[in-house]
């Protein structure tokens, strides 16, 4: 397995992902406070916000909410209320 680090939209938004043959399996991230379109998902996608406050495709998403799941090919937008930590599961 190997790790590789992300940064999206000028620094606002950085993972860590941990890759096996290839594929990116899991994110670990933080998101600075801002709106962010991260065009479509594939594969699927499931979100769990760790820390602070999102809200993905129009759904509140804290530490105390259930996952968002974002299907193949739906546009995940997301908007980071506060500066704020995820996971993201692929597949």
């Amino acid at each position: 397995m190997e790790i590789k680090k992300n940064e999206y939209f000028d620094g606002n938004v950085q993972s860590l992902g941990f890759v096996k043959d290839g594929i990116t399996q899991l994110t670990a991230g933080l998101i600075k406070q801002g709106t962010y379109d991260f065009g479509k998902a594939n594969p699927k996608e499931t979100m769990k916000c760790t820390s602070g406050e999102m809200i993905i495709n129009g759904i509140k998403c804290t530490p105390d909410t259930p996952a968002a799941v974002i299907e193949v090919g739906e546009n995940i937008m997301l908007q980071a209320v506060k500066d704020s930590t995820y996971t993201c599961i692929y597949g």
